[in-house]
């Protein structure tokens, strides 16, 4: 294979092997770069059934953006080997650097802090790693760190192949859940203890002198306590490692959560994959992806122009912004009503209709993205009317969009307990916890609170967001079940229409995936979501010219520049941009 040429590849020295394939190292004629090609084992390519998943989940991993996650940059085939182009990596892996001994303190968290954030960034999407270990963490030439083969592992395993010679994920640093098959994010978030715990104490936590041993230690024993190796470690380090090391993964942290508190312990931000711009203005929000967030936070029917046209403004500021606006035409306006009919004298009256006209102007500063005006107006309402279920759900909102998801996670708690208020006040509470789990990439916790929300608002709204959450969360079977269901109960729904093809999409359905973003576009042409759906389609089918007029058609609606950006990175890995 060395010093040979593939398509336009000059092949140059081999680099490695592994359960996967060969890696050699290459120049890459057309783009004038070298780069490694993994050239995958003929295992995984031996059926067409198994080559299409592996393609699929190389294709999802390439649209990955973050600045420690090494870049895929294409899937190539040349008619008889199948092969990936990424990123060189010019440096060693931390096992080469662990075999040295343990790592500094600071060294550690910090490699720790950024390997998080990247986990963070392809859970939010969907992926998951499935191989965390120092093998697969590798130094450029400027010392970060990069994670190795996103998605790759998923996708070997999706072969219904023996991979002889290989194991998913190297038995110390698999989760307890991995052996029973559950392998999700919290998954990838113990394989990073492992490696934290590692680094830390120069000795894995968990001892075992095979394979099977090691299982039974990881499932059935706590792990060896991080300071009798390594006095001089923090206590909130080994802490936070303990928590990382969690067997129950319901109760383990997740990666975006590890991220945040290694950055408080290192002192340095978790660097970002997407910046905010677009919120340039003092106290704006922060700009959301469109594709994820908009057309599955769409406004109640009734009395709703003002709903609309907020959902027509693309503004993808978040579920609970339009619920907070259909609250106030529908459900807050009947509990103003029942406090002008039955409430106190006028004084009480007074106060009622001045809480509910702040709460109201908190809702449209909130879909203007003004933070600092919406956050004002909610605290105002608070101080005239502390029992406001609208205002506190508009001040939790705007804590979540500024960061500070702690506080607005209780107060959002505190609309789903709160004793009087309505169906529809406690489903948008724990649609907004939703909303903070769906931040930081935890899909089922995502889905867990909007089946609750949806136990109280089997809305339009309730059926389009749970579906989507589902499709997330690696359920797109039950998710097109309940979108199915959704849409007979509301025919002529345009976000319905496009998550049922999302789910079919992630069924491999793509003919049906298509016809029901054709319906979803039929009932509203300019539907960003579906249009950046479809334009994901028709290059996937190799319709590169129809995906790039659905692309153009998408810009037309003034998304966000992250939402481009990641239709762009999409396209391109399929082949149909340049």
């Amino acid at each position: 294979m060395e010093n040979t040429r593939i398509l336009h590849y000059e092949v140059g020295r081999l680099l490695g092997r592994g359960g996967m394939g060969e890696v050699y190292e290459a120049r890459d004629s057309k783009l004038q770069r070298r780069v490694a090609l993994k050239f995958i084992a003929p295992e995984l390519s031996a059926d067409a059934e198994s080559a299409k998943r592996f393609e699929r989940e190389a294709l999802s991993a390439a649209a990955l953006s973050h600045p420690h996650i090494a870049t895929l940059y294409a899937l190539e085939h040349d008619g008889r080997t199948v092969f990936i182009a990424m990123e060189l990596m010019s440096g060693e892996s931390l096992r080469g650097r662990l075999a040295r001994g343990a790592l500094p303190v600071p060294e550690a968290l910090a490699l720790a802090r950024d390997v998080a954030a990247a986990l963070a960034h392809a859970h939010r999407r969907g992926i998951v790693h499935r191989d965390i270990k120092p093998e697969n963490l590798m130094f450029d030439e400027e010392g970060a760190v990069k994670v190795m083969d996103f998605g790759l592992a998923r996708a070997a395993q999706a072969s219904r192949l023996t991979m002889t010679g290989s194991t998913l994920g190297t038995a110390a640093y698999m989760a307890p859940e991995s052996t029973r098959g559950a392998v999700g994010p919290p998954s990838d978030v113990f394989a990073l203890g492992v490696v934290l715990h590692e680094m830390l104490a120069g000795a894995l936590p968990f001892p075992g002198e095979n394979p099977l041993a090691l299982l039974y230690m990881i499932a059935n024993e706590a792990p060896r306590p991080l300071r009798e190796a390594r006095p001089e470690v923090p206590p909130e380090v080994e802490t936070l490692v303990m928590r990382a090391l969690e067997k129950d993964p319901e109760r383990r942290i997740d990666a975006a959560a590890l991220a945040r508190e290694l950055s408080t312990l290192t002192g340095v931000a978790a660097p970002a994959a997407e910046s905010a711009a677009g919120a340039a203005d003092e106290g704006a929000l922060p700009a959301r992806r469109t594709e994820e967030l908009e057309a599955e936070r769409l406004p109640a029917r009734r009395g709703e122009e003002a709903l609309v046209q907020a959902r027509r403004r693309r503004r993808a500021t978040g579920w609970i912004v339009l619920a907070a606006l259909a609250l106030a035409v529908s459900v807050g306006g009947g509990l103003l009503a029942r406090t002008l009919l039955h409430g106190g004298g006028a004084a009480t009256r007074a106060r009622a209709l001045r809480a509910k006209t702040l709460s109201d102007e908190a809702a449209q500063f909130l879909t203007r993205g003004e933070a600092d005006s919406a956050r004002a107006r909610a605290e105002a309402a608070l101080a005239v009317d502390p029992a406001s279920g609208e205002a506190r759900l508009n001040l939790a909102q705007v804590l979540r969009l500024t960061g500070q998801g702690t506080r607005a996670a209780d107060l959002f708690a505190q609309v789903t307990r709160a004793t009087g208020g309505t169906p529809a006040l406690r489903a948008a509470g724990y649609a907004g916890l939703a909303d903070i789990a769906m931040d930081d990439g935890t899909w089922p916790a995502a889905v867990g609170y909007l089946r609750q929300a949806f136990a109280l608002d089997s809305s339009e709204r309730g059926f389009s967001l749970l579906g989507y959450a589902l499709v997330r969360a690696a359920q797109p079977a039950e998710a097109l079940g309940l979108l199915r269901r959704g849409l007979a109960a509301y025919p002529g729904s345009a976000p319905l229409h496009k998550n049922a093809g999302f789910a079919l999409m992630g069924l491999d359905s793509l003919a049906g995936a298509r016809a029901e973003v054709q319906r979803a576009l039929a009932l509203d042409a300019g539907f960003a979501p579906a249009l950046a759906l479809r334009a994901r389609l028709r290059a996937r089918a190799g319709d590169a010219p129809g995906a790039r007029a659905d692309r153009a058609a998408f810009l037309g609606t003034q998304p966000g520049p992250a939402d481009s950006a990641e239709l762009d990175r999409d396209l391109r890995a399929a082949g149909a941009l340049r």
